[in-house]
């Protein structure tokens, strides 16, 4: 997750779909608020507070939640004031008395009494004046803060990444756990599910080669691998655990 925080109101956060993967969320659950990204939205908004120096009882903190192309979420939380909250209603007030201006009856009547291509035109002109002007609003509202260098950081949504493993044969666990045993993996467990065996490993380094190696080992021998994935909860509630610690070491002892 990329935090930036824009000025001493403004904090814009953006967080790739693979990462939302990782903590069992997609993109909609986020942007439509369900139920089961309350806790996350719970800790983002811990998360910005704390980064503006968020007071709830004199404060209010707007937050607009967006998907975008590529599928990450792009969040924004604005601080307000009393002072913040006049100056937008001001605006607002000043924004719709302009959009009325822009509106009138004459103006629609004009547009409905022209034909063909010209209709389009004239409907497609007003509703962009109008967008125009509500976009001032927000230009002004960023306008009207302190700007100061934005500063930005990085943070994991999770502070270890567990990896459910998936073979289809237990000679196929084996041979990964042999060379996997290398790994800093902490934690690891052997599971046999619906005929089928998994590893349950956390590991808690996030180097980019060691992640490499992980992903590259379980694509050599495993037939899927998640990670952060809620199944791995149901493998520990349901599955026959047949090793319950240091599952990779001993499978590795068995080549």
């Amino acid at each position: 997750m990329l935090i930036v925080k824009m000025n001493s109101t403004t904090v814009e956060c953006n967080i790739a779909a693979s990462e939302l993967r990782e903590i069992g969320l997609t993109p909609e659950d986020v942007v439509n608020g369900l139920e089961v990204s309350v806790p996350f939205l719970s800790q983002i908004n811990k998360e910005v507070g704390e980064r503006l120096d968020y007071n709830p009882q004199t404060e209010v903190m707007m937050m607009s939640r967006n998907m975008m192309n590529d599928g990450s979420v792009r969040i924004f939380a604005v601080k307000m004031n009393n002072d913040d909250i006049q100056k937008a209603a001001d605006r607002l007030r000043s924004a719709a008395s302009a959009v009325l201006s822009e509106i009138t009856q004459d103006r629609v009547d004009d547009i409905k009494n022209k034909t063909g291509k010209e209709k389009g035109l004239a409907l497609n002109a007003m509703m962009s004046e109008v967008s125009e002007t509500i976009n001032k609003v927000y230009a002004e509202t960023i306008s009207d803060s302190s700007i100061d260098k934005p500063q930005a950081s990085t943070r994991k949504l999770t502070d270890h990444e567990k990896y459910l493993i998936e073979f289809e044969k237990f000679d196929n666990a084996k041979r990964f756990s042999k060379v996997a045993s290398k790994l800093p993996i902490e934690e690891s467990s052997l599971y046999k599910y619906k005929d089928k065996y998994y590893i349950v490993a956390e590991l808690h380094s996030f180097q980019e080669n060691i992640l490499y190696e992980i992903r590259r080992d379980a694509l050599e021998y495993a037939e899927l691998m998640t990670v952060n994935n809620p199944d791995a909860v149901h493998i520990e509630e349901n599955g026959d655990k047949i090793l319950a610690a240091d599952a990779i070491m001993h499978l590795a002892k068995l080549m």
